[in-house]
């Protein structure tokens, strides 16, 4: 019969030692997702590190933490891209006192194709490393310049869209402005005002020719009209008069009333045809409305500001207060 083990005091510690472990690791793991990048790995400081290995003939390590720092992957690598062409300078010249010139060829290739305007620090570098990138940027001059040429065509692209992009956003800020500036109007027209004369159907429809013609014309009709009238009723009244005196003007009297009467029925009856043919010329030529585009001012910008307190929220009272600023356009 098989007998069941009893756990000793050396296993028991064993257990709590590794359990314990395995809480301390949980701990670490959550303190350090929880630190800030920075507090992580301070990548201009392991730059630095880097190049005093590498000052110190440390190749191996200087080479090992450049690549740390120049690894995508890696937690440590560097984002500014000045830091980034540093790395692969300080890589290049361990490289090259390592012997490994072709790979640092390769390495100051991908540094000026990606800042060609790079220029190393000679108080902090091999004369061997500065010459490999003089030799480099001989090496890569072709390609420099069209890459140099697309990125001023780039540019300058960027530029005329900046340009164009403003003239855009000034062209429809003066719209805006032309528009608020600007009222329109639009006046309706009666086909019952067109039927009165003396052009008043042709100065509502805006024929001012028109309109003039027919008002003077019918107007010296009318007076021609009116004066024949009163011509009438003058001799009309000598006649009158001369019957009652039994004077022989009288007959004349009447020849001349009745010449004036001809003259004002003349003149009223061209009136008559001068005021309906201007009343249909002005419902032929009929315009319902009119629209018209007013200027208006428009008001001055103008600026006031006042300030504020008031109690501090979520505070006891008298703990403290908060103040501002009011401003209005």
């Amino acid at each position: 019969m098989a007998g069941v083990g009893i756990p000793t005091e050396s296993c028991r510690r064993t257990a709590a030692w590794r359990s314990g472990r395995a809480v301390v690791a949980a701990a670490g793991v959550a303190l350090a997702l929880s630190l800030p990048r920075g507090a992580l790995a301070n990548s201009a400081n392991d730059l630095e590190k880097a190049h005093g290995a590498y000052v110190a003939h440390k190749y191996d390590e200087a080479e090992t933490r450049l690549r740390a720092l120049l690894g995508p992957g890696s937690p440590a690598a560097l984002k500014d891209p000045d830091g980034i062409a540093d790395a692969r300078m300080y890589l290049a010249a361990v490289l090259l006192a390592e012997g490994k010139k072709p790979e640092a060829e390769a390495v100051l290739d991908s540094l000026l194709l990606d800042k060609p305007e790079y220029q190393p620090d000679p108080l902090r570098v091999s004369l061997q490393a500065t010459d490999a990138l003089v030799d480099a940027r001989a090496r890569l001059h072709e390609s420099l310049s069209r890459l140099q040429a697309e990125r001023v065509r780039l540019a300058q692209e960027e530029k005329a869209r900046a340009e164009a992009e403003r003239q855009k956003a000034a062209l429809h800020l003066q719209m805006l402005e032309k528009l608020a500036a600007e009222e329109l109007v639009v006046e309706r027209h009666s086909r019952w005002e067109a039927l009165l004369p003396f052009g008043v159907g042709q100065f509502q429809n805006r024929q001012e020719t028109a309109g003039w013609l027919f008002l003077s014309t019918e107007s010296l009709l009318a007076l021609g009209s009116v004066v024949g009238a009163a011509f009438m009723l003058y001799d009309e009244g000598q006649a009158d008069d001369a019957l009652k005196r039994h004077d022989t003007t009288a007959s004349a009297y009447n020849v001349r009333a009745q010449a004036a009467a001809w003259v004002g029925d003349t003149f009223a009856a061209g009136f008559a045809l001068v005021a309906v043919a201007g009343i249909v010329h002005a419902q032929m030529t009929f315009v319902p409305e009119h629209t018209e585009i007013r200027s208006r001012t428009l008001p001055a910008p103008s600026l006031s500001f006042w300030p504020w307190v008031a109690p501090a929220a979520g505070r006891e009272r008298g703990a403290g207060a908060t103040a501002g600023l009011h401003v209005r356009f």
